[in-house]
């Protein structure tokens, strides 16, 4: 699957592998920056995009994921 890095636009290629039950993906990180703030473009079923804006919900478990990494940290 095509994936894009939030922190650098770039697009790349990485397994597909399904987040929590969902119908979403997993952010794989990016080889070049190591950064696993990633998302798939877009999920076109049907003629429309059921989800909205990718961006945005995977905004939120950016989020999810950046705070359990955090716990590990400290």
């Amino acid at each position: 699957m095509n994936f894009i890095c939030d922190d650098c636009n770039n697009t790349f290629h990485a397994l597909n592998i399904e987040y929590g039950t969902t119908a979403m993906s997993v952010s794989m990180p990016y080889p070049n920056c190591n950064s696993r703030h990633t998302y798939l473009p877009n999920w076109h079923i049907l003629g429309f995009y059921p989800f909205g804006n990718n961006r945005e919900v995977y905004k939120r478990i950016w989020r999810r994921m950046d705070k359990e990494e955090s716990k590990f940290d400290s």
